[in-house]
Order: C-alpha cells, then sequence, then structure tokens
C-alpha cells in the first residue's frame, strides 16, 4: 500500500495559479462545446464565507469519445449549474488542463502521474481526476450529463453548512430498489455527484485505493497498465462506484460520531434513509437526490420527489458491453 496523502493543510477557498487552468464557460449561445475553444465566466455577485469548508466551486470534467472533437449540447448542462449556483465558480476541465492539475500538484507523488496518464479508457481517467480535483481544490463535481434541480445553496440548512465537509448520496439501496445481481454491495454510494472540504480524508484513502486497484489490474493481466484490457468490472472495482463505495464506507465506520448521532458499522445503519443523515462531518443523502425524476434501468418510477436535488440523465458512455 502507499503511504495515504496525508499531513496537508486544508484550505477554506481555492482557485487556480494561473487562469488557463480555469475553462468556465456558457453554453446558452453555443449549440456545441468544442474541446479545444473552452470559455471563461465567473459568477461573482456574493463573496465566498470562508468560514464555510466545502468551497463555493463546481468542477464538471470533459473528455470527448476517442474520435470526437465535440460534445453535443443536450448532453452538457453548464448554463444550469451556472444559475443555480450565484456566487460560485464554475469550471470545465480538459484532457490538457487535467494534464497541467496533475503536474503542479502532485509531483511529489509520481506514481500517481504515472498512473493517469497510462489509463486508456477515459471513464477511469475522469473517475481519477475528479478524486484528485477534490481533494486539492475541494468544491462540487457533477459529471456533465447531470443538472442541478434545487440552488446548490439551499442543499444544506444554513447551521448545517459549517459542519460538513464531504456531501454524498446512496445511489443504490437494496431496500428500494431489489436488484442484487447488478450490485456488490447492498448499498452503492453515488460519484456522478461529490462535494467536500479540501484535504478531506476520504480522498486520500480513495487516490490509494485507486493505484492499488489498477496496479492490480496489470499485475493479474501480466501486463502494463497501459496495455491491460478493461472490461465493465475493472472500471467499476478500480476507479468507480464500487471502489468509492468501499472507501467511503470504511471512513464512515471509522468516524466518531458527534454525540447526537449513532455509529455506523454495517450497511444495514445506512439502508432506507429518507432524510438526510449527518455523521461526523459527512452528511449521507437519500437514494433519490442525485438521481430526481427519472426512470431507471428497471424502468421503475423510484423518486417519489422527497428531496431531489440533481437529475442525472446518464448518458455516459463508458461500458464495454452493449446494454
Amino acid at each position: 500500500m502507499l503511504a495515504p496523502l496525508h499531513g496537508r493543510s486544508r484550505a477554506r477557498t481555492c482557485v487556480f495559479a494561473t487562469v488557463s487552468f480555469v475553462l468556465l464557460i456558457v453554453l446558452s449561445s453555443l449549440p456545441l462545446l468544442r474541446a479545444t475553444a473552452p470559455r471563461v465566466v465567473f459568477n461573482t455577485d456574493q463573496p465566498p464565507d470562508s468560514e464555510i469548508p466545502i468551497p463555493k466551486s463546481i468542477w464538471q470534467i470533459f473528455f470527448p469519445p476517442p474520435g470526437a472533437a465535440v460534445l453535443d449540447h443536450d448532453l452538457v448542462h453548464s448554463n444550469d449549474w451556472i444559475e443555480m449556483a450565484p456566487g460560485y465558480t464554475y469550471t470545465l476541465v480538459s484532457a490538457s488542463e487535467a494534464d497541467r492539475f496533475i503536474a503542479e500538484n502532485f509531483g511529489h507523488r509520481p506514481e500517481i502521474g504515472e498512473t493517469y496518464h497510462a489509463l486508456t479508457n477515459p471513464a477511469q481517467k475522469s473517475d481519477f481526476l475528479r478524486y484528485l480535483l477534490l481533494y486539492i481544490r475541494g468544491g462540487l463535481y457533477a459529471d456533465v450529463d447531470t443538472k442541478p434541480l434545487v440552488r446548490l445553496d439551499d442543499w444544506i440548512p444554513p447551521e448545517r453548512r459549517r459542519d460538513v465537509k464531504l456531501l454524498i448520496a446512496v445511489e443504490y439501496d437494496e431496500t428500494v430498489e431489489a436488484h442484487p445481481d447488478d450490485f456488490t454491495y447492498p448499498v452503492q454510494f453515488c460519484q456522478w455527484t461529490i462535494a467536500a472540504a479540501p484535504r478531506h480524508p476520504v480522498f486520500a484513502k480513495m487516490i490509494d485505493r485507486v493505484l492499488t486497484g489498477l496496479n492490480d489490474v496489470a499485475r493479474v493481466q501480466g501486463t502494463t497498465l497501459d496495455k491491460v484490457n478493461i472490461s465493465d468490472y475493472n472500471v467499476l472495482n478500480t476507479t468507480g462506484p464500487v471502489a468509492w463505495t468501499e472507501v467511503v464506507f470504511s471512513l464512515l465506520q471509522e468516524t466518531s460520531p458527534n454525540p447526537s448521532e449513532s455509529s455506523i458499522k454495517t450497511f444495514a445503519d445506512v439502508m432506507g434513509i429518507k432524510e438526510d443523515r449527518y455523521h461526523g462531518d459527512v452528511v449521507i443523502m437519500p437514494s433519490e437526490t442525485f438521481r430526481g425524476d427519472y426512470l431507471d434501468d428497471w424502468g421503475i418510477s423510484l423518486r417519489q420527489r422527497r428531496k431531489s436535488l440533481v437529475r442525472h440523465f446518464f448518458k455516459g458512455a463508458w461500458k464495454n458491453t452493449p446494454t
């Protein structure tokens, strides 16, 4: 196991060293988003609150599919994120700027850059990058095929904002939708939308988990990482939601609850939640939170409109196996 990323001071708000890294766009007048021509816009109508641990930053990643130079405007909802987040910065990260970010922030851990650059699967690269971005910069990450349904400042009650350093939601809960053959665990945590303070330990653990898992795949196949045959299973279990769930649940088990909270020891302790659950500096939101107004893969409406904050359109093309 590689040494964890610990001992770094936490930043309350963060910006990049150069404007060239910050790729902020408005798509309302653009039919297509070109990877080679990002545009810049800041939301600055209210000052940042230095007492709130999670910075007012939104991160999305644009890695065009192989052979594609543009992304269909219908798959991108940047304008919605900007409109729902006054006072936030919105950042769309391209592949070239991701390379620069990694070089500038992880030079002391060369295995991180080497692993990232060896990845040939765009979903794995995007997964890994979101953890690296949130570890260093904090803020909110969301896939490009998502749109917010509620203003970001209304996601957490004002009296809780100074306590929360990691915001996650359940993606799958077998007590809500029973499909045990399709999921590894009875509860799976979503990683298409995550919010966090910089240097949160969950990302130090996740970065190490990614490095170990990817190296294991290469070792089993007897080749180097840039030549491995990546299956859907590999994506889920090295950088995707299965690996993320293992790391998040391990952190929850190790976290001491506040006096008014009960401990989390098994998946049963987070199953069937219908309201936000606070645990230490983490808030765990119910399964409909980031799956609003969506008919799932089995055609069953599960959302019940209790507290849907994000709609996910599930347009990601990461799977090798056609559905």
